[in-house]
């Protein structure tokens, strides 16, 4: 291909302006092609697996390349019958297996489907093999899903950091089988679900980094008071203050060194009462000289930068080993609990 005739710095560049499906079905031209592809960087925005873009729910490899702005959608499913005569199709070999392509054209991206049932993890790995890239979300109904194990345990998944469950309701066997056979730990969790039936407090998911709870009618006290990971969020939750009092407490009289922050909105009134936290942990409002007006969350946690809190209107106390605490509380129905690890930034 005359293409690669050129000096490495000007096939790069060509092709990494190119779109995801462009540079995936160069690739499959040749051997030579695919080769050469692997060797350029290529700047990913996101990789990821979600059954909430498209009618049929099945699993679908989302991939988006700076670049190109646009991105590249994989089904894991053949193409529905309204699609069989769009687009544009095209032959490729993955592990020496010859698929028909097609792919359709849409404003924001492309969808490629293949014509071989159960090929989405194949060419899945092939595509984040191609752009040096890791698969870091999952975004998934886990109704959908025939083979949960299976599922999880497809090498790719070794790397995801961040899994959005968006069942409206899934049994805790399901969630059980599923998180339980995750290989390596996943920082961020998201819950959506009502949850049927009762979830072992040793479930995993009461590990993680960052975990929050769309839907709290199943939390039980057991597993508010055995979260193990850093920052806990819920929306919405049916706990009453005695729990919350405890929860504080727990950490209070405990040696945990890695807790972040309880956050939760849509608190009931009865929760409310920051006369009642004042009084059981002898809490004062803010000093200056003990820590700084904003708490500036750590980018490990979040992935982001520059998020902060703006906790001076909080109450504060300080447990035996000199870990700083504040309680805050608005009138919206918010309730923050967080820990200060640095009371200061650096200064200049």
């Amino acid at each position: 291909m005359k293409l690669f005739n050129l000096p490495y710095l000007a096939y790069s560049r060509i092709i990494t302006i190119l779109c995801p499906v462009e540079v995936f079905s160069l690739s499959v031209c040749s051997k030579k092609s695919r080769e050469k592809i692997k060797q350029i960087r290529f700047h990913v925005d996101y990789a990821g697996i979600s059954t909430k873009v498209n009618k049929y729910k099945a699993p679908v490899f989302q991939l988006q390349i700076l670049t190109g702005g646009r991105h590249l959608s994989i089904p894991f499913e053949t193409a529905p019958r309204p699609a069989r005569c769009m687009g544009r199709r095209f032959p490729g070999a993955i592990d020496g297996v010859k698929h028909y392509f097609r792919c359709i054209e849409f404003l924001e991206g492309s969808i490629l489907y293949s014509d071989i049932p159960h090929s989405g993890f194949k060419i899945t790995n092939y595509m984040l093999d191609l752009v040096r890239a890791s698969l870091s979300f999952l975004e998934l109904d886990l109704n959908v899903i025939n083979d949960l194990k299976g599922f999880i345990t497809e090498p790719c998944m070794k790397s995801v950091s961040g899994i959005e469950i968006v069942s409206e309701t899934v049994t805790s066997e399901k969630l059980s089988v599923f998180f339980n056979n995750i290989e390596n730990p996943v920082k961020n969790i998201h819950i959506h679900s009502k949850v049927e039936g009762r979830v072992p407090t040793s479930l995993n998911i009461f590990q993680s980094d960052y975990l929050v709870f769309y839907e709290s009618s199943w939390i039980t006290r057991e597993h508010l008071l055995g979260f193990n990971g850093k920052i806990l969020c819920i929306i919405n939750p049916t706990f009453n203050i005695e729990l919350i009092i405890e929860f504080i407490r727990q950490w209070k009289n405990g040696n945990n060194t890695q807790f972040v922050a309880l956050k939760m909105s849509e608190v009931p009134q009865e929760v409310m009462n920051i006369d009642r936290f004042i009084f059981e942990f002898d809490a004062k409002p803010w000093d200056p000289t003990k820590r700084e007006k904003c708490y500036i969350y750590e980018k490990e946690i979040t992935d982001k930068q520059n998020i902060v809190a703006d906790l001076s209107d909080g109450f504060d106390f300080e447990r035996d080993d000199g870990l700083l605490a504040t309680i805050r509380i608005r009138p919206s129905g918010r309730f923050q609990f967080f820990v200060w690890h640095k009371r200061f930034t650096a200064t200049k």
